[in-house]
């Protein structure tokens, strides 16, 4: 697990950006224990903060693998909607300063 948005679901079916495929609801419960110990988001944030906090997980972990966004984007790891988000946090995490 990355803690990130890479990876997609087709009905009960998750793709993680590995290649590999679990079930659905067992990714969603890993997610879960997960979380129950992340720091980071907590039970009661906006859904918008949560968002925002995987999205700079995603933008950092593919840096730390050698892939940008867009390679990301490419490959169908991380989904369309989050493609202006992500391509401005990578801005930021790759400008010098």
């Amino acid at each position: 697990m990355t803690g990130t948005l890479l990876g997609s679901r087709s009905g009960d079916r998750f793709t993680r950006f590995t290649g590999d495929v679990i079930q659905a609801d067992l990714n969603a419960a890993l997610n879960l224990c997960v979380r129950a110990t992340d720091n980071n988001i907590t039970r009661y944030m906006k859904s918008s903060d949560v968002e925002s906090e995987l999205l700079t997980r995603t933008v950092g972990y593919l840096a730390s693998i050698g892939k940008s966004v867009t390679d990301a984007l490419n490959l169908g790891w991380l989904k369309p909607k989050f493609k202006a988000k992500a391509l401005k946090l990578e801005e930021k995490y790759h400008s010098p300063g």
